[in-house]
């Protein structure tokens, strides 16, 4: 049987024209995408990348960027980035994409997003592999410090789909809005810059959570962002949730960087969610039906400075994700529910036209272990860390690995040594030189994949 991986990528814009309906453009002045595809398996992988527009219609270019057949393979380990305004306007025209990855073995697959213009945004989040007719998101945002969230709901289905978003915010005002008829794997895009939901007003300020549901199995995504400042948010939303739940990478005073945490209930009823923190101290917070979310800000609630993890309990299940920010820079990641022995981390950087990345990595198993730790094309470069125990998390910046040159941009497998542990990572993006010269945001996040 052949497995998927669904990426409801919002908005792919072919290539940089002006011709492109400004009304596409719903990040900077014009929109772009990436992703990148690794094979996590243990064989070659044949991949077909297919693509829908808004209207349903399947676009399956024979040619990808770089001259790359489609479909393709990829060695175990192997990734490859595709990159949108790279495909032959001949395979590919310009316009707003939803993208279907089908392969014969296990592949992963994140997607990068960037608005350019006047402000430029820069957004990434991890596909899916699975779907369902209820999703939920634990952050969502409209006229919140001038944030506003634009959530994209997938129809993953064979018939056209009706989608209900329903938002509740923090003093449990509750907005909803429509879409309906969306065609088979299209996307439909509740763009909250611009759709006032029903309950709401223009004036409404808004941090809560968000449930939508579907007609047929969706996949949700949710790119949040300050249009006059270029910050940048975005996460893929779930289907399910857990009463444990791990964050590998937390942040209060890091180079300039603080972390908080969205935390939404998923069940009917009343919980506490607890957060441990690995390098010790706790705090908690109460969910309700009437507010199933609550915001952590990590300087108030863990005010000694550094990076750290933590892990969540609660008597309900959870969706949590992590947000960082650094001024104009902005970045999240979701909490991860389940670790494995070996993670696949699609793509890394190292100078790679000027973006560079770390990858923090936590024990969520029970018993101590090292890391083993391998870069695509640079197998002789593995080494082991030092042991982590549990709970306890090690980041990995790409630019202080000497073996890997200037310019280097593939996949890495970390992989715990001893038997029976769990770990998991994430990923973190900046790219510095244009952090100090460009107005807008320069960094993003993405969960890596259990192996």
């Amino acid at each position: 049987m052949k497995k998927y991986i669904h990426i409801s990528i919002f908005i792919l814009i072919a290539m940089l024209f002006a011709t492109v309906s400004p009304a596409f453009a719903q990040l900077g002045q014009t929109d772009v995408s990436s992703f990148t595809i690794q094979n996590v398996d243990s064989s070659v992988a044949t991949v077909t990348v297919m693509f829908y527009n808004d209207a349903g219609t399947q676009f399956t270019p024979t040619v990808l960027n770089g001259a790359k057949p489609n479909p393709f393979t990829l060695a175990p380990g192997e990734s490859w980035e595709i990159y949108v305004p790279g495909i032959p306007l001949a395979q590919l025209p310009n316009g707003r994409y939803s993208v279907v990855i089908q392969s014969d073995v296990r592949v992963a697959t994140i997607a990068n997003l960037l608005g350019t213009g006047d402000v430029n945004f820069n957004g990434s989040y991890s596909g899916f592999s699975d779907s369902a007719t209820t999703f939920y998101l634990p952050g969502v945002v409209f006229n919140y410090y001038g944030w506003y969230s634009l959530i994209s709901a997938q129809n993953v289905g064979s018939t056209a789909a009706d989608i209900t978003l329903t938002i509740t915010c923090a003093n449990g005002t509750v907005g909803t809005l429509q879409a309906t008829a969306v065609a088979p794997y299209a996307s439909h895009h509740f763009v909250l810059k611009t759709d006032t939901p029903v309950g709401f007003t223009a004036s409404t300020k808004c941090n809560g959570s968000a449930v939508i549901t579907s007609s047929n199995d969706i996949v949700v995504t949710d790119n949040q962002s300050v249009p006059a400042a270029g910050n940048t948010q975005s996460y893929s939303g779930v289907s399910s949730g857990s009463t444990d739940v791990f964050l590998p990478a937390l942040y209060t005073g890091y180079y300039g960087w603080n972390a908080s945490l969205n935390i939404q209930k998923l069940g009917a009823g009343n919980t506490t969610a607890t957060v441990t923190y690995s390098d010790g101290g706790s705090s908690t917070c109460a969910l309700t039906d009437a507010v199933p979310a609550c915001l952590l800000y990590m300087p108030t609630e863990h005010p000694t400075k550094g990076y750290f993890g933590a892990t969540i309990n609660a008597s309900l299940p959870l969706m949590v994700i992590s947000n960082a920010a650094n001024g104009s820079q902005a970045q999240t990641y979701n909490g991860v529910v389940v670790g494995g022995l070996s993670v696949g981390v699609p793509s890394v950087m190292k100078s790679y036209y000027n973006w560079n990345t770390s990858f923090t990595c936590q024990n969520v198993g029970t018993t101590t272990t090292s890391l083993h730790i391998v870069y695509e094309g640079y197998v002789t470069g593995a080494y082991d860390t030092a042991s982590l125990l549990p709970s306890a998390t090690k980041e990995i910046f790409q630019p202080a690995e000497a073996f890997l040159p200037a310019g280097y941009q593939g996949g890495a497998t970390v992989t715990a040594n001893t038997p029976g542990s769990e770990i998991a990572c994430i990923v973190n993006f900046n790219n510095s030189v244009q952090m100090g010269t460009t107005l807008g945001d320069w960094s993003m996040s993405y969960n890596a994949f259990n192996k």
